[in-house]
């Protein structure tokens, strides 16, 4: 009985290991290619903004219908965000999702080119980062030179 067992079990390893390896991809994966060009600010962006400090006031509606405003200021230097503000009124500064939007958005905005910036779902806030880009929309348009 013993031998039977052993048999079984080295039965089902053997076809196991058999469909495992029929399931694997063997598709080389392509070498990495080296960038030849450098990157620069000229060649990362397409349009050029005027060095400023801009700002924009939008409001918007929480879940349950309030409605919050935000103010966003951006400073603009050589077309990256260099400085960033964003001002909450009418409740919103004490609403959970825009304290974890303010404790994360400057990262995904400092240091970052303002054409190439649109958050997404920051810190789990999407309606505060749906406002945050719609002033950004206005940011772009009043920076652009």
């Amino acid at each position: 009985m013993p031998y039977i067992i052993t048999v079984l079990i080295a039965i089902v390893a053997g076809v196991g290991f058999t469909l495992f390896q029929a399931n694997k991809s063997h598709t080389p994966i392509p070498k990495p290619t080296a960038i030849t060009e450098p990157i620069t600010q000229a060649t990362a962006t397409s349009s050029t903004f005027k060095d400023g400090v801009y700002t924009s006031k939008v409001t918007y509606l929480n879940p349950i219908k309030n409605e919050y405003a935000l103010d966003v200021s951006l400073t603009v230097k050589d077309n990256l965000v260099t400085a960033t503000a964003v001002t909450y009124s009418q409740g919103a500064e004490k609403d959970p999702n825009a304290q974890r939007f303010e404790g994360a958005y400057k990262t995904e905005v400092l240091g970052k080119s303002l054409e190439n910036i649109s958050l997404s779902r920051v810190g789990g806030a999407s309606l505060t980062t749906n406002a945050f880009n719609e002033a950004l929309i206005e940011i772009k348009t009043k920076a652009q030179s």
